[in-house]
């Protein structure tokens, strides 16, 4: 195989990207080495920008001596990437590198800012719109670049996200088939944030919690971010029962976490590109209640992996983790459905094997 030059944020970042490339361990592969394009340290402005111009001065030194034929970047449509990204592109360019750009995220506002810019939409078409290969998370962001000048011919694979795999062979889903309906854990985990869906998930279950009788309920709720500490406030503020912030967990308590839940609420309106927690809860046999939002509906069918809706109302939230819950055969045949779909298409395995062979049509 050629060899490859991987552009992505530091490992030691807590993050989807991150997270995925953990999960794929690419730089086992003595063809293909690692390029970190941030820090995992707080930096100032200052700090920042000598960094940024020593990443592209370092770059510009690895691929012009180190004989690559691919450089991956792995950028999202927003204000962060779009600018640091476009001059690693530009300078693959420049060499005659073979460029593949996997977007990871989109902000829709950014988006908008590019069209309405000369100056943008220039950098665009000179940067990105000249990749050799693109990878994305869904058809609508497909749809997207060629809008925003990529030619309709050029190559483009969609594919998913990865679901760690690590710890699952000890995992049955008939352990969870077979646990009682008499007790539910619901699951939320992500960073805690207002976007991605955070109060919209404790009030949906709020409700809930108020409306089921004889049925232990519980919200566990995983991650750290912007909100943590404001929406513990919340709902002590609220007395709201039964939830439980557990922060970042990893590693095998993480595995244990979702082993042990039973359903995924995550009502995110976050520009998402397609977020791992989804892939694994399906892989751990969850049903996924989430919100018609960037790649989600790509993987999660209404009614056959879960529920979907455009509303942020917690009332419709709380109606599908209800409708779940009160249909036994209805959890079952999901539960099965998405284990089955998610071993076989999200595992580190199975994503890693189809960007290896991304990589070997070059």
């Amino acid at each position: 195989m050629k060899k490859i030059l991987l552009l992505i944020p530091d490992l030691k970042l807590v993050g989807g990207v991150s997270n995925y490339y953990n999960s794929l361990d690419l730089v086992n592969y003595e063809n293909i080495d690692y390029f970190f394009v941030n820090s995992y340290k707080k930096e100032n402005f200052i700090q920042k920008t000598i960094r940024l111009i020593l990443n592209y001065i370092k770059f510009t030194i690895k691929v012009s001596t180190d004989n690559y034929k691919i450089v991956h970047i792995n950028p999202s449509l927003d204000g962060k990437s779009f600018y640091r990204d476009s001059i690693f592109i530009l300078i693959s360019k420049l060499f005659r590198i073979n460029t593949i750009v996997f977007f990871r995220g989109w902000d829709d506002n950014f988006e908008i800012k590019i069209r309405k810019s000369k100056l943008m939409k220039f950098l665009f078409k000179i940067s990105y719109a000249k990749a050799d290969y693109y990878i994305v998370l869904s058809k609508i962001f497909k749809s997207k670049l060629i809008q925003l000048g990529v030619l309709k011919t050029a190559p483009f694979k969609i594919e998913t996200t990865v679901a760690d795999s690590s710890l699952i062979q000890d995992f049955n889903i008939q352990d969870k088939l077979n646990s009682s309906n008499k007790s539910w854990q619901i699951l939320f985990i992500s960073r805690i944030e207002t976007n991605k869906g955070i109060y919209i998930a404790i009030d949906s279950f709020h409700l809930l919690n108020t409306h089921i009788k004889n049925i232990k309920l519980s919200l566990k709720i995983a991650g750290e971010g912007g909100e943590f500490i404001a929406a513990q406030k919340y709902v002590n503020d609220n007395k709201i029962c039964d939830v439980e912030f557990l922060g970042n967990v990893s590693g095998r308590k993480k595995h244990d976490l979702l082993k042990e839940s039973k359903i995924l609420l995550f009502p995110t309106f976050f520009g998402e590109g397609m977020p791992n927690c989804v892939l694994e809860a399906m892989l751990y046999g969850m049903p996924i209640v989430s919100r018609i939002n960037a790649g989600i509906p790509d993987v999660v069918k209404h009614e056959e992996n879960g529920f979907l809706t455009d509303s942020k109302d917690p009332s419709v939230f709380e109606g599908f983790l209800s409708l779940i819950i009160n249909n036994p055969s209805l959890y079952n045949r999901i539960c099965i459905s998405n284990h089955l779909k998610a071993s076989n298409e999200f595992t580190s395995e199975k994503v890693r094997t189809r960007i290896i062979n991304i990589y070997s049509e070059f």
